[in-house]
């Protein structure tokens, strides 16, 4: 009895410190900007550590992010003393991280570093530490410059970079695919057209997806791999005048949330860089398993991904547990450009 009292005392005084909402905190000596979730009894947040970049500071930076508080994401930003980060910085950053991992009610293993500019080119002390082992890591406006990566980052942690197209630093966002690949479980770089030196805006949504992917959030449907319509005819009708084309059909239910086989087709096959790469060069159609569309095509149950052709022709249809080599290889049967990535 008297164990749980304190942890009630304890849970109060941390609520007490660090209540929901956004707020800017002295934690560790350092100024620190807070979005705590309010989330129900027994109910875990994620954990964001943001470092902004030069002379900019952590309360600014985090109304980046605002929105991620109401998906249960903690996000904490904290200020380089000098306005622009060193390794004195980066070691009270992971101090706060791991003070706030021990007094607020954060889920250890959902924790995700992200850096802005300076704060990129200074997030791989935080990305890959031991003691932290985040489960994915964003450089935005910035990449990947070097630095030792964990074993446990193989399988345990993803990778992105975000950038806009017209940012000097766009060139560093595209070599973090190659300085990572085979050292993490999954790296992307994904380019704002337009855009010079700034936040990545346009990109937000697949961001707050991806981080989600990363940690093993999954909602039946709710998918950011490629853009879907809700129209077969609509997209069979765009690619009439084409000379080569198709059509990936995603076929979902709301009752496959309880489908390991499902979570995986759309949390991990459908990321797979060739499925998407071949996928991506085709219009792409989500159909509910109720919707008689569906049901033409042969797909009774959920999941089910169906290739067709550009005359709307069934050139495959794979159900239940798919894998990425099998899909990739239907879609490359009616992809215009049937060539592996060249990088």
């Amino acid at each position: 009895m008297r164990a749980l009292v304190l942890f009630a005392l304890a849970a109060a005084a941390s609520a007490a410190e660090y209540p929901p909402g956004r707020s800017v905190q002295q934690i560790e000596g350092v100024e620190t900007a807070l979005l705590v979730p309010d989330l129900p009894d027994g109910k875990q947040a994620s954990l964001v550590i943001l470092l902004h970049g030069a002379g900019d500071n952590g309360p600014n930076l985090v109304n980046a992010l605002a929105p991620w508080e109401k998906e249960g994401y903690l996000v904490c930003a904290p200020s380089a003393s000098g306005g622009t980060w060193d390794t004195t910085d980066l070691a009270a950053a992971k101090r706060i991280a791991l003070h706030l991992l021990k007094t607020l009610p954060i889920d250890p293993k959902r924790v995700h570093g992200v850096g802005f500019s300076n704060g990129g080119w200074n997030l791989a002390p935080i990305a890959f530490d031991d003691d932290l082992k985040p489960c994915s890591a964003t450089w935005i406006a910035a990449g990947y410059n070097g630095g030792a990566v964990g074993k446990w980052a193989k399988k345990g942690l993803g990778a992105l970079a975000l950038a806009g197209a017209q940012d000097p630093n766009a060139d560093a966002a595209r070599k973090t695919v190659p300085l990572l690949r085979d050292k993490v479980r999954c790296v992307e770089v994904r380019l704002q057209q337009g855009l010079d030196h700034k936040w990545p805006s346009e990109h937000d949504e697949y961001l707050l997806w991806w981080m989600g992917v990363m940690e093993g959030r999954f909602e039946p449907g709710k998918d950011l791999n490629f853009a879907w319509g809700d129209d077969l005819d609509v997209a069979l009708e765009g690619l009439k005048p084409k000379k080569k084309g198709g059509v990936i059909v995603y076929v979902w239910s709301p009752e496959d949330a309880a489908k390991p086989e499902a979570k995986e087709l759309q949390n991990e096959i459908l990321m797979d860089p060739l499925v998407r790469h071949y996928g991506n060069q085709l219009a792409a159609v989500r159909l509910e398993v109720i919707d008689p569309v569906a049901t033409k095509l042969g797909a009774t149950a959920s999941p089910a991904i169906v290739v067709l052709d550009k005359d709307g022709v069934v050139k495959k249809l794979l159900a239940g547990k798919v894998t990425a080599k099998a899909l990739a290889g239907a879609l490359r049967s009616v992809a215009p450009d049937g060539k592996p990535p060249k990088d």
